[in-house]
């Protein structure tokens, strides 16, 4: 099977932009990197999301035997193999591995926004397609919350949750909302009444209440 290489366009997917601002430098992937994520016997749900643009495969593949000891790193090992059998590794920890799709390799696919590229760390999410710490003036506490510098704002941590702080104005905020309930005053996932609206909250994420210990905010 004729191998279509990468043009500009394909390339372009991997050009990430949007609300991430912080991107976290990583090493490729290593087998123990995410356990897992390079093992090339493992089936992984197909799924329509994984980005529908043929790469070459770089991740060991069956071609159905010969001289090589039965791998083969390109189409022809697809041709072999179920659909969903990595064959293209992930440039980084926000996307996943390309997968075989009608015996070709389609290239890898973003994770989505909120994917937390580091379990042991809740603010390290996937932005954009691109690895961040959730913590910044643009990011802050999910992807998409920025701080207006001109409302007096910046993010801030308030028992364990990322804030943008020192809101002045309502209409200032990203949720419309500044709550006076902790000083100094919080951007909140609210209605200003108390309530807990996610339709403030970016996609994915969900308003979670403060109970107390801060305002309400919008979390994974």
């Amino acid at each position: 099977m004729k191998s279509v290489i990468a043009t500009a366009a394909t390339l372009a997917l991997y050009t990430l932009s949007g609300c991430a601002s912080n991107p976290v430098t990583l090493s490729d992937p290593s087998p123990d990197a995410e356990a897992g994520d390079r093992d090339a016997g493992t089936v992984v749900p197909f799924d329509a999301a994984y980005e529908d643009v043929e790469v070459d495969a770089d991740l060991p593949l069956p071609d159905g035997g010969g001289d090589d000891g039965g791998t083969e790193a390109g189409p022809a090992g697809c041709a072999a193999v179920a659909d969903g059998t990595p064959c293209k590794a992930a440039p980084d920890l926000c996307h996943s591995d390309g997968v075989c799709k009608l015996g070709k390799c389609m290239a890898p696919a973003f994770r989505p926004d909120g994917y937390n590229w580091k379990p042991a760390d809740v603010s390290a999410r996937c932005c954009g397609g691109v690895p961040v710490y959730a913590t910044d003036d643009t990011n802050c506490g999910a992807c998409g919350i920025g701080c207006n510098a001109g409302n007096g704002e910046s993010c801030q941590a308030l028992a364990g949750h990322y804030f943008c702080r020192g809101c002045k104005l309502n209409s200032g905020c990203w949720s419309k909302c500044c709550s006076n309930s902790f000083s100094p005053p919080s951007c909140a996932a609210s209605d200003c009444k108390g309530n807990c609206d996610s339709t403030y909250c970016p996609p994915g994420s969900k308003c979670m209440l403060g109970n107390g210990m801060s305002s309400n905010y919008c979390a994974y």
